[in-house]
């Protein structure tokens, strides 16, 4: 069934002739996701069907097109997704922190989002994330600094992009100052909350009110009813499709925004989830691409790889086994909150039993627990990172850091022009070459 699919991805990127404009374009960025969140996810895939040697290949990662970017900005190797966004986004290198804006931090620089609205494109930007942070806001905003979210939201409207999507913002309505809804609603969006079909000729879509703005519930802590990235991507597209996008075309760029958060908190099974439901918000538009194989482009890259994970262990040798993180059911920051709640160590031993595997599908040694022990008498919260590493030990995978690595991350696309984008390049060259899909250069 995989050799199927793929020869017929396959076969379906050669149809799409060298040089064919797009009419409908994809742009799907995986914040933080390097190559080894790639292989370590489909390492985990392979192993839920009973193969702990291979690896179970992702949608996307079969497109037939397949390059590698460099992702250093101005300023430094290392970039941040503010420069690094803001590159994916204009085509230019920018310095750490800075929104769409030059590197002296003094002119603003476009986006391809916008040069498509001046074409007469449908346009949208969509994240799991909040809609005033980085990845998301370079494709609208221009702010000398990332951490400006009043300002950042404020520029959305200014903007006048036809969509919005996302968990919400963090900062809408500050005191003494105009109220985003307000400004929103003055520009003509109409707010659509959860997974209900977008109305509207200018929309936003939020999760519903009370949920937490930052961020969509990561995928391993999902519960029913809960907004999805796949669903914020299908109920985008039926949107774009409407008020002449369906005659013009429309572009569209989706974040999956918490992959980052994952690395970030060297959380190894939170992370596979979240590649994973990256995965299935571009098998929506995967599912648009067959319908339309002459017309549509779908590019996926990331904005920089975080974490330095590396799939291989001293402990272990040259063996993995990394079928065990299925026995993590929560998040880190899930375990840490429920952990602090505890009144007491047995408690917390029953809690890493059931959340974690401890005990029953992951062998912990006696030190094992004893260390755990230890360090949750001594600082409960650290009981939860503790945890997760010694699953990851079990495991086989490792990290270098807990923030960003200057290292290549991988580029996949599929359908109208993908050719373009195969090969080494650099990640303005991806935003150059989007920008001369839809006729701004």
């Amino acid at each position: 069934m995989k050799k199927t699919l793929f020869l017929l991805l396959f076969l379906a990127g050669l149809v799409c002739r060298a040089g064919e404009r797009p009419k409908y374009i994809f742009y799907f960025i995986g914040d933080g996701m390097g190559h080894n969140a790639l292989s370590l996810t489909e390492a985990c895939q392979a192993s839920e069907q009973g193969d702990d040697v291979g690896f179970g290949a992702l949608h996307f990662t079969r497109f037939p097109v397949v390059g590698f970017a460099t992702t250093w900005c101005a300023n430094r190797r290392m970039t941040d997704s503010a420069a690094a966004g803001t590159a994916l986004a204009s085509g230019q290198k920018t310095s750490v922190g800075t929104i769409g804006m030059n590197a002296e931090r003094t002119e603003p620089v476009q986006s391809v989002a916008v040069a498509a609205k001046e074409q007469g494109m449908r346009t949208g930007v969509a994240t799991s994330v909040s809609i005033d942070h980085a990845t998301p806001a370079s494709f609208y905003a221009h702010r000398p600094t990332r951490n400006m979210y009043y300002e950042i939201a404020m520029d959305a409207p200014q903007t006048g992009l036809d969509l919005y999507a996302g968990s919400g913002f963090l900062k809408p309505e500050p005191k003494r100052h105009v109220s985003l809804y307000d400004a929103l609603d003055k520009a003509g969006y109409r707010i659509t909350r959860g997974d209900n079909e977008i109305t509207g000729r200018r929309a936003v879509l939020m999760q519903e009110e009370g949920a937490d703005p930052a961020n969509l519930p990561l995928a391993i802590d999902r519960r029913p009813g809960d907004l999805t990235l796949p669903a914020v991507t299908r109920r985008s597209i039926d949107f774009l499709m409407k008020d002449g996008g369906a005659r013009n075309g429309f572009f569209l760029m989706v974040e999956g925004g918490q992959i980052d958060w994952a690395a970030h908190s060297n959380d190894a099974a939170t992370l596979v989830h979240e590649v994973k439901d990256f995965d299935s918000a571009i098998c929506v538009a995967l599912s648009f691409y067959r319908e339309h194989p002459g017309e549509t482009l779908i590019v996926v890259t990331a904005d920089h790889e975080t974490g330095g994970l590396a799939l291989g262990r001293d402990n272990l040798g040259y063996d993995t086994y990394f079928g065990l993180l299925a026995a993590q059911k929560c998040s880190k920051g899930v375990l840490k909150a429920a952990i602090e709640a505890a009144p007491d160590w047995e408690t917390v031993k029953k809690l890493l039993g059931e959340k974690m595997g401890f005990g029953t599908l992951i062998a912990v040694t006696p030190e094992e627990w004893t260390e755990l022990e230890e360090t949750h008498v001594k600082n409960a919260g650290k009981t939860a990172d503790l945890a997760v590493d010694i699953l990851a030990r079990h495991a086989g995978a490792g990290w270098t850091t807990g923030s960003h690595t200057a290292t290549y991350v991988p580029v996949f696309a599929i359908g109208a022009s993908s050719e373009m984008f195969g090969g080494r390049q650099d990640n303005t060259q991806i935003a150059d070459g989007l920008r001369k899909l839809i006729g701004a250069e």
